[in-house]
């Protein structure tokens, strides 16, 4: 039986529209863009914490970098000028959500493994000088652990652990009341973490890390692998007229009795819940959310299975100490962290570089 640090097992429903989202306020309207692997989204988050004409392309980069970077600015800019138009405030500066490791300091993505290309991208300069805005860079999950953290499932607590099981699976931390940002910019980059010593190869080029086995990414790979050995089993004929292989469909295969496509779901589990044991044991936290599309959409198997390992791994005397549960601010989550960051280091020097609307970052270097 789970002891009780599950305290939740129900998903808040998505936000639709324009949702008062928390009660307390910021100071000043920002900007927010969020990079993702699939999609580009933008919005004004105004001091009350609504989202404002939230806008979508496609982040297509296969197209190349210069063209997602175009992108990024144009769907921006269109959100600004649509702001302008019905009377709503000008933003002080523009946050943006990013996949890393990144240097927050200087506006640098330094490795975005899901996207081609993207190394030592300059994208904070890049975005300061297309907008004419100052423009600070985060990644995605300290930008939501920020989200959480300020008006979320967090809320009051001091030491905090943000983990996201979607296309790729990333992390953050709030320690002892300030997130934990590391020497380089890259602390909270918990997907990394090695739970099989002989497990696959990470798309980061390391190998038994947890994403590598309980991410979407892990799961359409080891989908595609399990296919070609063996072609006549249920998953194979479900990709027989081209589907592509993904994580919806491994979990469509293991509804339908194939039994190798249930066996890497539960071997994501069972993953996804020994990193939650290890970090309780490692960091101590009063809560551990979780969000991403793969975490909404597997919940109740997947907070099965954390419980079973946090009772099998994680110190005994630490298990009525920390709760377990479903982030709060759904889908928004990347859009309103951005929110207290931007307004927290508007007026910080360390964050000048990569802030500036330059033409000095307006090229690839």
């Amino acid at each position: 039986m789970a002891r009780p640090f599950f305290v939740s097992r129900s998903w808040p429903a998505p936000a639709a529209g324009r949702i008062r989202l928390v009660e307390r306020t910021a100071e000043r309207p920002i900007l927010a863009i969020d990079l993702g692997g699939t999609q580009i989204r933008a919005a004004l988050l105004t001091p009350d914490r609504v989202v404002h004409g939230r806008r979508a392309e496609p982040t297509a980069d296969e197209e190349g970098v210069e063209d997602v970077l175009d992108r990024i600015v144009k769907v921006a800019a269109s959100v600004r000028a649509q702001a302008a138009a019905d009377g709503l405030p000008e933003p002080i500066g523009v946050g943006i959500s990013s996949p890393g490791p990144l240097d927050p300091w200087r506006g640098v993505v330094r490795l975005a493994p899901n996207l081609k290309g993207w190394r030592d991208i300059p994208l904070g300069p890049r975005v300061a000088a297309g907008l004419g805005l100052p423009t600070f860079l985060e990644r995605d999950t300290n930008v939501a652990i920020m989200g959480e953290w300020r008006h979320g499932a967090a809320v009051g607590t001091q030491n905090a652990i943000y983990l996201t099981l979607s296309t790729g699976l990333g992390g953050a931390a709030i320690v002892d009341g300030r997130p934990l940002i590391g020497t380089s910019g890259t602390a909270g980059e918990f997907g990394h973490i090695t739970v099989e010593l002989d497990g696959p190869r990470c798309g980061c080029g390391g190998m038994g890390h947890v994403e590598s086995i309980a991410s979407g990414t892990a799961l359409a790979n080891l989908g595609r692998a399990l296919v070609e050995a063996h072609p006549d089993s249920p998953l194979a004929r479900l990709a027989a007229d081209g589907t592509q292989i993904d994580a919806r469909l491994v979990t469509l295969a293991a509804e339908q009795g194939d039994a190798a496509a249930a066996a890497l779901l539960d071997r994501a589990w069972v993953a996804f819940g020994a990193l939650c044991a290890s970090l309780v044991n490692a960091l101590d936290p009063e809560v551990i959310v979780i969000g991403g599309s793969i975490a909404e959409n597997h919940q109740r198997p997947l907070f099965d299975q954390i419980a079973i390992e946090m009772e099998r791994r994680a110190f005994p005397i630490l298990l009525d100490k920390v709760r377990i549960v479903p982030a709060a601010l759904g889908a928004d989550v990347s859009l309103i962290g951005s929110l207290p960051i931007v307004n927290e280091r508007i007026d910080d020097p360390a964050y000048a570089l990569g802030s500036i609307p330059s033409e000095q970052g307006a090229s690839i270097s």
